[in-house]
């Protein structure tokens, strides 16, 4: 993902932004995040990327304060799951994959989400990035104190 750092190993989540109720929930959290060099920042007091791997799966979940779902204008009552490990935040977004577990325990903590449309291949997208036309909105794990 970082052109400057190619070894760096990223775990991204490509969502389609006009795609499900899920995927555009995430997709407008890139218009409440912080401008940055070649990404946006969503702050960890508004939401986060909550991570587990269990054998080969890697499991994300994407989750917000219902305070960033009202300022964006997004019913809250139609994400009923929360957070595992803040029940005060909700779950927006779960997708699972199978991972190389080594691979995976070189990942750096933040999670990007990237946005492309469902019939853009790995190649688009990752020259999207290269480019700079597309900005991944980078997403905290976990705060400390939950965590």
């Amino acid at each position: 993902m970082d052109p400057d750092a190619p070894e760096a190993v990223v775990v991204a989540v490509v969502i389609d932004p006009k795609g499900t109720p899920e995927e555009r929930a995430v997709g407008e959290l890139f218009s409440c995040a912080y401008e940055g060099e070649g990404s946006f920042m969503l702050v960890r007091t508004d939401g986060w990327a909550e991570r587990r791997l269990q054998g080969e799966v890697l499991t994300v979940d994407i989750v917000v304060y219902p305070a960033v779902l009202e300022r964006l204008e997004i019913d809250a009552a139609e994400f009923p799951e929360h957070s595992l490990v803040e029940p005060d935040a909700v779950r927006l977004l779960r997708v699972s994959t199978r991972v190389a577990g080594r691979q995976y325990e070189q990942a750096l903590d933040p999670t990007a989400v990237l946005t492309a449309p469902d019939e853009a291949t790995p190649q688009q997208i990752v020259a999207g990035l290269h480019s700079g036309d597309a900005w991944p909105l980078i997403l905290a794990p976990p705060p400390p104190a939950i965590a």
